[in-house]
């Protein structure tokens, strides 16, 4: 059995695993067409704002404790999820996203997972993400163009 003062330090690991599962579900929930009022409703919250500023409060967390992770990498990871990053706001914000090219919906996911991914993961999902988008497809929006062939050159100078 484990002594209690052990069980006492796991929680806070266990809570950043709770919400990252929160967020995540949050996530889903709304790319499958839940409203940001059923959100709150289904997380006891009594608008659809503080269900928004818990997903923002969630997503910063997250995006901290793996910059944090990060630090302890080189240079070369940040940029390349940093990269990430800019490419899921663009996804995020795009409600057409998913039928903009036959394997959008998988770059999405992909891309949601590489950036939770630890480096060598991140580098092979990032290849992933770079070979699934359309490079000469015109209904891409330019900003996520520039980001394709900013992440071919960043994967270019790896390893």
């Amino acid at each position: 059995m484990l002594d209690p003062l052990d069980q006492l330090a796991d929680i806070p690991s266990a809570r950043d695993r709770l919400d990252d599962t929160e967020l995540d579900l949050i996530d889903r929930a709304r790319q499958a067409g839940a409203t940001w009022n059923q959100v709150a409703e289904a997380l006891g919250l009594g608008s659809r704002q503080a269900a928004e500023q818990r997903r923002q409060r969630l997503a910063a967390a997250r995006t901290a404790r793996r910059t944090d992770s990060d630090r302890r990498w080189p240079a070369e990871v940040a940029a390349l999820r940093g990269l990430l990053t800019d490419l899921r706001r663009w996804i995020d914000a795009d409600r057409r996203w998913d039928s903009r090219f036959p394997r959008a919906a998988l770059t999405r996911r992909t891309t949601v997972l590489a950036l939770e991914a630890e480096p060598g993961a991140l580098y092979d999902l990032a290849a992933r993400i770079r070979a699934d988008l359309p490079a000469a497809d015109p209904g891409l929006p330019t900003p996520v163009h520039a980001i394709a062939g900013r992440l071919a050159e960043a994967l270019s100078m790896q390893r």
